[in-house]
């Protein structure tokens, strides 16, 4: 699939059928976030790739009952070693390692929806019962959720800005050349 339509076809999805990734393909999205851009270029990701059933459903309860993401293939639980960063970066240490995860999340995305497997970039839950869950380092900061598999049905997806909406040239507001 050419970027573009994997771009325009990245979707958030909340409904997906009981069907797993197959093995090849999950490597696949994993092996992504390794090309994404980073801060020194110090690929401060972690993933841990969640399948089992037991541990989906306690994700999807501590994030505050979003039950949906218990029914994903498996749940990417994205964490943030800020350690290098904070050694090269000091006050920007968290403002960089937050962006270099979102670039490699963005990989994830994209790679997954290439592959014709489905995803959502879940934001919201609690990082602290999750740190326990899984025996995440304290140093350790969890960025995010990332469910993948294939969606039972497809939700209105939000309307996308026009371009003269969000861009503009030389200053603030020129929106034509």
């Amino acid at each position: 699939m050419k970027v573009e339509k994997a771009i325009q076809g990245l979707e958030t999805t909340k409904k997906y059928l009981d069907k797993k990734i197959k093995w090849d393909k999950l490597t696949e999205i994993l092996d992504s976030i390794r090309y994404a851009p980073s801060a020194g270029d110090l690929q401060n990701w972690k993933i841990i790739t969640i399948q089992g059933e037991e541990i989906k459903q306690k994700l999807a309860k501590f994030s505050y009952d979003q039950l949906w993401i218990s029914k994903a293939s498996a749940i990417l639980v994205v964490c943030n070693d800020q350690s290098e960063v904070k050694r090269m970066f000091k006050k920007k240490a968290d403002f960089y390692s937050t962006q270099s995860c979102a670039a490699g999340i963005q990989n994830l995305l994209l790679r997954a929806t290439s592959l014709g497997i489905d995803s959502a970039w879940v934001r919201t839950f609690n990082a602290e019962r999750i740190r326990s869950l899984l025996k995440i380092p304290e140093d350790m900061k969890i960025d995010a959720l990332i469910t993948l598999g294939y969606a039972d049905s497809r939700e209105p997806q939000p309307k996308i800005n026009e371009l003269k909406n969000i861009v503009y040239f030389e200053e603030w507001g020129k929106s034509e050349l």
